[in-house]
Protein backbone atom coordinates (compact mmCIF):
# COMPACT_ATOMS: atom_id res chain seq x y z
CA UNK A 1 0.00 0.00 0.00
CA UNK A 2 1.40 3.39 -0.95
CA UNK A 3 1.05 6.20 1.54
CA UNK A 4 -0.06 9.62 0.42
CA UNK A 5 2.78 12.15 0.52
CA UNK A 6 3.64 13.84 3.83
CA UNK A 7 3.23 17.47 2.73
CA UNK A 8 3.03 20.53 4.96
CA UNK A 9 1.42 20.73 8.39
CA UNK A 10 -2.24 20.95 9.35
CA UNK A 11 -2.31 20.17 13.09
CA UNK A 12 0.19 19.59 15.92
CA UNK A 13 -0.40 18.02 19.33
CA UNK A 14 1.73 17.34 22.41
CA UNK A 15 1.02 15.22 25.47
CA UNK A 16 2.22 12.36 27.58
CA UNK A 17 5.02 10.14 26.31
CA UNK A 18 3.47 7.07 24.65
CA UNK A 19 3.61 4.10 27.04
CA UNK A 20 2.67 1.34 24.58
CA UNK A 21 3.27 0.54 20.92
CA UNK A 22 1.34 2.98 18.76
CA UNK A 23 -1.45 1.73 16.49
CA UNK A 24 -4.06 3.68 14.53
CA UNK A 25 -6.54 3.10 17.35
CA UNK A 26 -4.21 4.05 20.22
CA UNK A 27 -3.07 7.14 18.32
CA UNK A 28 -6.68 8.25 17.88
CA UNK A 29 -7.26 7.79 21.63
CA UNK A 30 -4.03 9.66 22.52
CA UNK A 31 -5.02 12.59 20.27
CA UNK A 32 -8.30 12.98 22.18
CA UNK A 33 -6.39 13.62 25.43
CA UNK A 34 -3.45 15.59 24.00
CA UNK A 35 -3.08 19.37 23.80
CA UNK A 36 -3.56 20.77 20.31
CA UNK A 37 -1.18 23.55 19.32
CA UNK A 38 -3.31 26.52 18.28
CA UNK A 39 -0.73 28.36 16.19
CA UNK A 40 2.34 27.47 14.17
CA UNK A 41 3.83 30.66 12.74
CA UNK A 42 4.09 30.78 8.96
CA UNK A 43 7.08 28.99 7.46
CA UNK A 44 8.50 27.74 10.79
CA UNK A 45 7.32 24.09 10.55
CA UNK A 46 10.13 21.74 9.64
CA UNK A 47 11.00 18.04 9.67
CA UNK A 48 14.55 16.79 9.21
CA UNK A 49 16.28 13.46 9.45
CA UNK A 50 20.05 13.51 9.68
CA UNK A 51 22.19 11.01 7.83
CA UNK A 52 23.38 8.14 9.99
CA UNK A 53 26.95 7.98 11.22
CA UNK A 54 28.93 5.30 9.45
CA UNK A 55 32.39 3.94 8.83
CA UNK A 56 33.52 2.92 5.34
CA UNK A 57 35.98 0.04 5.09
CA UNK A 58 38.27 0.46 2.10
CA UNK A 59 40.01 -2.33 0.21
CA UNK A 60 43.64 -1.12 0.00
CA UNK A 61 44.21 -3.19 -3.11
CA UNK A 62 41.39 -1.67 -5.18
CA UNK A 63 40.57 1.56 -3.32
CA UNK A 64 36.89 0.55 -3.29
CA UNK A 65 34.54 0.36 -0.34
CA UNK A 66 33.93 -3.25 0.60
CA UNK A 67 31.82 -2.72 3.72
CA UNK A 68 29.86 0.12 5.33
CA UNK A 69 29.14 -0.07 9.05
CA UNK A 70 26.28 2.12 10.31
CA UNK A 71 27.26 3.08 13.85
CA UNK A 72 24.42 5.49 14.82
CA UNK A 73 21.05 6.50 13.42
CA UNK A 74 20.49 10.08 12.33
CA UNK A 75 18.37 12.32 14.57
CA UNK A 76 14.77 12.97 13.50
CA UNK A 77 13.68 16.49 14.37
CA UNK A 78 10.46 18.50 14.18
CA UNK A 79 10.61 22.27 14.62
CA UNK A 80 7.97 25.00 14.72
CA UNK A 81 7.31 28.33 16.42
CA UNK A 82 4.07 29.10 18.18
CA UNK A 83 3.29 32.75 17.40
CA UNK A 84 0.45 32.73 19.94
CA UNK A 85 0.43 30.47 22.98
CA UNK A 86 -0.94 30.08 26.50
CA UNK A 87 1.06 30.15 29.73
CA UNK A 88 0.30 26.42 30.01
CA UNK A 89 2.03 25.82 26.65
CA UNK A 90 5.07 27.78 27.83
CA UNK A 91 5.38 25.76 31.04
CA UNK A 92 4.67 22.42 29.30
CA UNK A 93 7.14 22.95 26.45
CA UNK A 94 9.81 25.19 27.96
CA UNK A 95 9.68 24.32 31.65
CA UNK A 96 9.76 26.95 34.34
CA UNK A 97 6.64 27.90 36.23
CA UNK A 98 3.64 30.17 36.19
CA UNK A 99 3.89 33.29 38.31
CA UNK A 100 0.80 33.52 40.49
CA UNK A 101 -2.27 31.95 38.95
CA UNK A 102 -1.83 33.49 35.52
CA UNK A 103 0.25 36.65 35.98
CA UNK A 104 3.25 35.51 33.97
CA UNK A 105 6.04 32.98 33.61
CA UNK A 106 9.41 32.46 35.29
CA UNK A 107 12.30 30.56 33.73
CA UNK A 108 13.65 27.37 35.25
CA UNK A 109 16.86 27.90 37.23
CA UNK A 110 18.64 25.08 35.36
CA UNK A 111 18.61 24.26 31.64
CA UNK A 112 16.17 21.46 31.03
CA UNK A 113 14.70 19.16 28.41
CA UNK A 114 11.03 18.32 28.56
CA UNK A 115 9.92 14.92 27.26
CA UNK A 116 6.54 14.71 25.53
CA UNK A 117 4.77 12.72 22.89
CA UNK A 118 4.49 14.92 19.79
CA UNK A 119 2.28 14.36 16.74
CA UNK A 120 1.93 16.32 13.52
CA UNK A 121 -0.82 15.83 10.97
CA UNK A 122 0.17 16.80 7.45
CA UNK A 123 -2.01 18.73 5.00
CA UNK A 124 -2.44 15.41 3.19
CA UNK A 125 -3.91 13.84 6.35
CA UNK A 126 -1.04 11.58 7.41
CA UNK A 127 0.44 11.53 10.92
CA UNK A 128 4.06 11.83 12.10
CA UNK A 129 4.44 10.49 15.64
CA UNK A 130 7.37 11.01 18.01
CA UNK A 131 6.52 8.68 20.91
CA UNK A 132 9.11 10.27 23.22
CA UNK A 133 10.37 13.63 22.03
CA UNK A 134 13.08 15.61 23.81
CA UNK A 135 11.60 19.10 23.62
CA UNK A 136 13.66 22.27 23.76
CA UNK A 137 11.47 25.37 24.06
CA UNK A 138 12.94 28.83 23.60
CA UNK A 139 12.07 32.38 22.71
CA UNK A 140 12.20 32.63 18.92
CA UNK A 141 11.79 35.96 17.16
CA UNK A 142 9.70 35.79 14.01
CA UNK A 143 8.80 39.07 12.30
CA UNK A 144 9.17 41.19 15.48
CA UNK A 145 7.13 38.70 17.57
CA UNK A 146 8.86 36.58 20.20
CA UNK A 147 7.20 33.23 19.74
CA UNK A 148 7.64 29.95 21.54
CA UNK A 149 10.16 28.06 19.41
CA UNK A 150 9.94 24.29 19.73
CA UNK A 151 12.57 21.76 18.69
CA UNK A 152 11.52 18.13 19.21
CA UNK A 153 13.96 15.25 18.67
CA UNK A 154 12.67 11.67 18.51
CA UNK A 155 14.30 9.71 21.35
CA UNK A 156 14.31 6.03 22.23
CA UNK A 157 11.13 5.34 24.15
CA UNK A 158 11.80 4.03 27.68
CA UNK A 159 8.87 1.59 27.38
CA UNK A 160 9.57 -1.85 25.91
CA UNK A 161 8.18 -2.43 22.45
CA UNK A 162 7.53 1.25 21.67
CA UNK A 163 9.36 2.65 18.64
CA UNK A 164 10.85 6.14 18.74
CA UNK A 165 8.73 7.33 15.83
CA UNK A 166 5.90 6.23 13.55
CA UNK A 167 4.25 7.31 10.30
CA UNK A 168 0.52 6.63 9.85
CA UNK A 169 -1.98 6.79 7.01
CA UNK A 170 -4.45 9.42 8.23
CA UNK A 171 -7.48 7.61 6.84
CA UNK A 172 -6.65 4.52 8.92
CA UNK A 173 -6.31 6.61 12.10
CA UNK A 174 -9.48 8.61 11.46
CA UNK A 175 -11.54 5.44 10.86
CA UNK A 176 -10.01 3.46 13.77
CA UNK A 177 -11.98 2.54 16.83
CA UNK A 178 -10.85 4.16 20.03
Amino acid sequence: MALKPFIGIKKIWYGDVFSAAVTASTLKTWLSSATEVGNSHQDTWGYTEDDPTYTDYINELTGGIYYRDVTAKGAKTITFTMGEYELEDLVALRGGAKVGTDEGWSAASEPNIVNKGLVGQTKTGNYIVFSNAAIIGKGDQQEKNIGLGVTAVAMDNPNSGVASDYLFDGEKVDSAGG
